[in-house]
């Protein structure tokens, strides 16, 4: 098998420059450990790995490097003196736990006070380990890196392997190129260590059968491992009504992601931001970006960043990390508009931080994530975050029009198992004017329900009992509907297609001369 990918090239220049002290943030700390191993080794470079008892980690650290220095340090001598008799050369000492260094005081003064002595002795220090702050007393000469999930093209082995084993009968099982593209795209994503213990539950069995307990194992472990998940049920495009400009912009985003578009000189789809009315389809249709996009779904829940294991910049980088280890995927950001309200003011200076790392990698991601991001109220955000470059496009989903509720309606009796072509849908559109998409779906619900507890089948009459009870949102918060419509007027493009004087000219030749509605039950 051939030796394992040297994944980080800018560890490797710095520990053939001996810088003093680095940080490697790893979310795996033995497969960080090894990639430093691997760095050195490719430098020509010594290495020793700093392993622990059942004492104080910190002190047995720290002793160690005493010990090291005590070796490599030359002593004051008479030039024409020999060195110290064992002494060595330029070495790597990897320390795994690092945070728990650099939250100690007295470890982090004596790092400090060792700076100089360690560059004399060619010792080089690795912290390594996942939430690594530089302390002030350390911020100019402790040098963060954060190692990338494994590639594509480090998995692709191990799939491999697993996948190919004898099946029970002494046969080998048979993996097609796409059955192990699809096992890679399953385990990416993942630490080398997960990957393993993955491999392992379905290691000797038919290779047709594992991609779905692939899928279930990484979505368990990102689920137990901070705030992005694999999203298993995309809703299609044609669940939801309305929204025709979005959806053929979306069709479009399809094809750019293409190998022709590349050829063409397309550049790579970054992404859409939906702001917008309240129930009116914005999470359902970033959702169903997945499906059009023909991409897996990425949920990055904003609410998760802030734990007690890491800090939240810490945990934003872990989920773009593994975001990028997916690609190509559609990243979900639901309600950006709550997570980062009041990030541009100072109000919280960690909301701010992540504020900034995300607007960061928004401009300069190239990895094939296309954001999919929703928010109700983007007042309250810094114009950083719509200028172009962020997102590829911004579009404002306002309540539906008449035939965008007649769609809404149609789909929602469909789900029901009913045909929606037994129904005046162009009755039930007009009696839910002003209506969200929600809510429309909420009343058919209900209508269902009076029907079922009546013991008969649904009728028009429930439709339209129930849904002109229904008291609209827009009504409700009838000054910030205005004000949001009058923002997006002047920031985003619409959604939908502007049909209203279609429909105004409609109900005037409905007015001039009436006519029998069509029969409904």
């Amino acid at each position: 098998m051939a030796p394992p990918a040297l994944r980080l090239l800018g560890l490797a220049d710095r520990l053939r420059a001996r810088y003093p002290l680095l940080g490697l943030m790893a979310a795996d700390e033995r497969d960080g450990a090894a990639q430093v191993q691997l760095a050195a080794a490719a430098m020509g470079l010594a290495s020793q790995l700093l392993s622990y008892g059942r004492g104080d980690a910190v002190a047995q650290t720290l002793d160690a490097v005493e010990a090291a220095l005590a070796l490599h340090l030359p002593q004051t001598r008479p030039a024409a003196s020999p060195a110290p008799e064992g002494r060595r050369g330029p070495t790597v000492l990897i320390a795994p736990g690092g945070a728990r260094l650099l939250a100690d005081p007295l470890a982090v003064q004596v790092l400090s006070e060792r700076l100089l002595d360690l560059e004399r002795a060619g010792l080089t220090l690795v912290l390594v380990g996942p939430g690594l702050l530089a302390p002030p007393s350390l911020a100019r000469d402790l040098v963060l890196l954060t190692l990338p999930l494994p590639s594509r093209a480090e998995l692709e082995p191990l799939a491999r392997a697993a996948l190919t084993e004898p099946t029970g009968a002494d046969q080998k099982a048979e993996l097609t190129p796409q059955l192990l593209e699809e096992a890679v795209q399953a385990l990416q994503g993942l630490t080398l260590a997960q990957a393993r213990r993955a491999l392992r539950r379905v290691r000797g069995r038919d290779p047709r059968g594992t991609l779905t307990e692939l899928l279930a194992e990484k979505r368990d472990l990102l689920a137990s491992s901070g705030s992005v998940e694999v999203v298993e049920q995309v809703p299609a495009l044609s669940e939801i009504g309305g929204l025709d400009e979005l959806k053929a912009w979306l069709e479009r985003q399809r094809m750019a992601l293409t190998q022709d578009a590349r050829r063409f000189g397309l550049p790579v789809p970054r992404g859409v931001l939906l702001v917008g009315v309240q129930g009116c389809g914005k999470t359902l249709t970033a959702k169903a970006a997945a499906a059009v996009l023909g991409l897996p779904l990425l949920r990055l829940d904003m609410g998760l960043l802030h734990t007690a294991q890491h800090v939240p910049d810490e945990n934003l980088r872990h989920a773009l990390a593994v975001a990028e280890a997916m690609a190509p995927v559609v990243l979900w950001i639901d309600e950006i508009d709550k997570a980062f309200a009041g990030a541009g003011s100072g109000a919280s200076e960690a909301g701010a931080r992540v504020f900034g790392s995300l607007l960061t990698w928004l401009g300069e991601q190239r990895s094939g994530v296309f954001v999919a991001a929703t928010a109700n109220r983007l007042t309250h955000l810094p114009a950083e975050l719509l200028r172009k470059g962020r997102f590829d496009e911004t579009f404002f989903v306002d309540v539906p029009d008449q035939q965008a509720r007649a769609e809404i309606v149609s789909v929602a009796i469909a789900r029901s198992g009913r045909s929606a072509a037994d129904f005046d849908l162009e009755r039930l559109a007009q009696a839910t004017e002003r209506l969200t998409g929600a809510e429309i779906d909420q009343g058919v619900a209900e209508a269902l329900q009076v029907a079922f507890c009546a013991h008969r089948e649904l009728r028009m009459a429930d439709l339209e009992a129930v849904l002109s009870k229904v008291v609209p949102f827009v009504e409700t918060y009838d000054s910030q509907v205005r004000e949001l419509r009058q923002w997006a007027r002047r920031h985003c493009r619409p959604a939908s297609r502007d049909r209203s004087l279609h429909e105004l000219f409609a109900a005037a030749r409905g007015a001039a001369s009436p006519g029998p509605r069509p029969g409904a039950r």
